[in-house]
């Protein structure tokens, strides 16, 4: 999965730097722009992979009342 997400993540991230733009001032801005983009979806991930961890994390009891609802 990771590999996906890094070589998605650097298509894009090589794309914006391969398209061509007249002005040498837009093209960095549009790479910087899509290089933050790609990070901070990067940073998501890897935060929101482990919701039961970590500063911002959620209490496992309202799934365990459901599991033993269900069973």
């Amino acid at each position: 999965m990771w590999a996906v997400i890094f070589l998605t993540s650097g298509l894009v991230l090589g794309s914006a730097i391969a398209f061509g733009v007249e002005s040498q001032r837009m093209h960095s801005v549009a790479t910087l722009t899509v290089g933050a983009l790609v990070a901070a979806n990067l940073f998501l991930v890897l935060d929101l992979s482990h919701p039961y961890l970590g500063d911002i994390a959620t209490s496992s009891e309202p799934l365990r009342v459901a599991i033993r609802y269900l069973q």
